[in-house]
């Protein structure tokens, strides 16, 4: 048997002279990695980071495809001429303290074609380091979101179709009570009318202020009913705002005071007075609220008269979130109901759509809360609100 070569022999003349079948497998994976980059959806984009205004140095045959520049057009440029009037400059600005900080980006931001056709762009942008540590590269892969941009778009139209309608329908149904309400500080206004101008006609003018002044109270508190009622029915886009929640609960309860009446139902607002606040749509929260209310009052007038009927508002901070709960005395749910409470078009109700909790919980988890429900001790069901807290 012939005598095996040494083993340094052996690895300098495979360093001199490689396999012809390591070529080959070397020539096939650049053949692979090319044909991957031509047909990937992703936009690869690779940016020289020592250089001023890092400009590109590569860019796959995708994200030729994805902006219609050429190659030749974007080589030595950077990602500013895919940039245009929407583009939105907080985003850019979040991009560049990122990068120069070393730090992977990750977001989507609206840019341009080589034709002016907008399109949302999902970046994701990394740092390349060299052994130093020193970052000498940005790689990024974009990725055309357009369509799922327009769907979340849709989605949140939908939802505010939905919340809107359900407003709408709030308020016909509390059209007895809202009618009711207004009634009484009009009828307490003419009296007050007719009392002064009785007492001009005796000459009694220094009780007259008395008489315009308890006019004056009534007229704001029957504009106050109406007001309410407009904001609800109102068709208009959701805007954020830093509110209180307590004011919030009782400007509901006001509202429904004579629904709460008529179902012989004991109202309390516990933390009226509590500082907490949280950024949120008010119209929103007022809904949300005034739908978990109406479905407690709802529940308890069901119940036989000699069952207590009592409905507990709560507002309280806990840490970084506060809570609203309402909490009734109704007969409560068993599991399955529990299970199946936040399930589209389920209602335990004759006239019900089964929309209420769920737009209910849609307008909480917009704002980046969650809405909860929980047996009572004793009867009935408690549903919360969880919302992050805002400082003031």
């Amino acid at each position: 048997m012939a005598a095996r070569p040494p083993s340094g022999a052996s690895v300098a003349r495979t360093s001199r002279h490689p396999p012809r079948r390591d070529r080959v497998a070397d020539a096939l994976a650049e053949h692979l990695k090319a044909a991957a980059l031509d047909v990937a959806d992703d936009g690869i984009v690779i940016s020289d980071a020592t250089r001023p205004d890092a400009p590109i140095v590569y860019v796959s045959p995708s994200f030729e495809r994805l902006v219609g520049y050429s190659a030749e057009e974007i080589l030595g440029t950077n990602c500013r001429m895919v940039q245009g009037p929407g583009t939105d400059l907080d985003t850019v600005r979040q991009i560049a303290i990122a990068l120069g900080a070393g730090h992977v980006f990750q977001g989507e931001i609206l840019n341009y074609r080589k034709d002016g056709t907008p399109f949302w762009n999902f970046l994701r942008i990394a740092p390349i380091r060299d052994g130093a540590g020193r970052v000498t590269h940005y790689v990024g892969t974009q990725t055309d979101v357009t369509e799922l941009h327009q769907a979340r778009e849709r989605q949140q139209e939908l939802t505010s179709a939905v919340a809107h309608a359900s407003r709408v329908r709030t308020v016909a149904a509390l059209g007895a009570s809202l009618a009711h309400e207004v009634n009484q500080p009009l009828a307490a206004v003419l009296a007050n009318a007719e009392a002064a101008l009785r007492l001009l006609e005796s000459g009694k003018t220094g009780e007259v202020r008395e008489a315009l002044e308890s006019i004056v109270a009534d007229a704001r508190r029957a504009g106050e009913i109406i007001l309410r009622a407009r904001r609800l029915v109102r068709n208009q886009p959701a805007q954020a705002e830093i509110v209180s929640p307590a004011e919030v609960a009782g400007e509901v309860l006001a509202f429904i005071r004579a629904r709460l009446r008529h179902a012989g139902v004991e109202a309390v607002l516990e933390g009226a007075r509590s500082k907490a606040r949280v950024r949120i749509d008010p119209v929103q929260l007022y809904q949300a609220l005034l739908n978990l209310v109406l479905n407690a009052v709802e529940a308890m007038e069901a119940e036989p008269a000699e069952h207590a009927r009592k409905l507990v508002l709560r507002v309280e901070a806990a840490g970084d979130r506060v809570r609203i709960r309402v909490a009734d005395t109704g007969p409560g749910a068993g599991d399955e109901a529990l299970a199946r409470m936040f399930q589209t078009f389920h209602t335990t109700k004759t006239r019900g759509t089964g929309l209420g909790l769920l737009v209910t919980r849609s307008l909480v988890e917009a704002h980046g809360g969650r809405l909860e429900v929980t047996r009572n001790a004793g009867r009935g069901l408690t549903f919360t609100i969880h919302l992050p807290g805002e400082s003031r």
